[in-house]
């Protein structure tokens, strides 16, 4: 596959680029078919592609993943002026996992030699790492033991890619506080340092989303009130100007203590075939509606273009380095237009 894939631009195409393209970030999933033809039409918008194609099996395994990988869309992207990055989940790398991959040099090594390389050998401007089953523990001392040694694989890893001019960007999920408590009843948002992260990384994106859950719902994806506070903790770390605010553009349905993603698309669809009309909530700034089946009550809460406008304005506003947005082909028809005019370019 890496092969296959076109050349990179060069150091100077790419600052040519940077100072004539928006800043927005987009990831675009390789289980959702329309990512790249969407992220193609719409390339005025942003500056930066991320591939969600890679995932981190294990420390000795980074791993396209099935079904993935077309480098058609790979050069459409770069062909449109972007610059495209590789995504690398960890699934394979849980709290216990990580603590054993990254407290040993070697194996520490080994595993940012296989990021460097996929890097490297795909042409791609960097990677993003999105390790998020690092968080998947509710033991404060297991998840400080795994905030240390994922610092040092991050300082390693991003001083390596620099060394190879390439990218470094961190994804994290959104915090509140300096405490290691348990969010969503499953996770320590606390493992992820951003103060430590931001100081070695080019860029850090905070996933300021999924703030209600299926146990804890229903509530809003991304409530304004709430990315504020994210937003205002994340100031306290760092300065915002290396900081990327990420923005959903999905939805969920919630009903009987559980929930189901869906796309904002998806979510208008569903308004209309119950016949209900969504409105704009003017506190959390996102719509929602209600509706009812088989006797049970529904509440969505969903990203239409105001939403994701909205955080769009925000992070312009506090001065952030841009914005992230979850994730390509999720979108509500009219967002990438709002979004032009939130960032004022239309």
């Amino acid at each position: 596959f890496l092969s296959q894939l076109a050349t990179a631009p060069t150091p100077a195409s790419v600052a040519s680029a940077e100072r004539t393209q928006l800043r927005s970030s987009i990831w675009l999933p390789y289980w959702l078919p329309g990512a790249a033809a969407e992220v193609s039409r719409n390339a005025a918008v942003f500056r930066t592609a991320s591939l969600f194609w890679y995932d981190a099996a294990s420390c000795s395994s980074v791993r396209l993943e099935p079904g993935a990988g077309d480098p058609g869309s790979v050069r459409r992207l770069r062909a449109r002026g972007l610059r495209v990055m590789a995504t690398v989940v960890g699934s394979g790398l849980p709290p216990h996992a990580a603590i054993r991959c990254f407290s040993n040099r070697a194996r520490r090594d080994s595993h940012v030699r296989r990021l460097v390389r996929l890097a490297v050998g795909g042409h791609f401007a960097g990677i993003d790492i999105d390790y998020e089953t690092l968080a998947h523990t509710k033991d404060p001392k297991r998840a400080t033991r795994v905030r240390h040694v994922f610092d040092d694989f991050v300082a390693d890893l991003c001083a390596a890619l620099h060394r190879h001019d390439k990218l470094c960007t961190i994804t994290v999920m959104p915090r509140l506080d300096d405490s290691m408590d348990v969010a969503l009843g499953k996770v320590i948002p606390g493992v992820y340092d951003y103060g430590a992260i931001a100081a070695v990384a080019d860029r850090l994106r905070v996933m300021a989303y999924d703030q209600h859950s299926r146990r804890f719902g229903p509530g809003p994806i991304a409530g304004y009130p709430w990315v504020k506070r994210v937003i205002a903790y994340t100031a306290s770390k760092t300065s915002l100007d290396r900081v990327e605010l990420g923005i959903p553009l999905y939805g969920r349905d919630f009903a009987n203590h559980d929930s189901v993603s869906l796309s904002g698309s998806a979510a208008l669809a569903l308004a209309r075939r119950h016949h209900v009309t969504p409105h704009f909530d003017t506190r959390q700034r996102e719509a929602t509606f209600r509706y009812r089946t088989h006797g049970a009550p529904h509440t969505v809460w969903f990203s239409s273009p105001d939403a994701v406008a909205a955080r769009t304005r925000l992070a312009k506003a506090d001065g952030m380095a841009g914005a992230a947005y979850w994730a390509a082909d999720l979108d509500v028809a009219g967002t990438w237009r709002a979004v032009r005019r939130a960032e004022g370019t239309t």
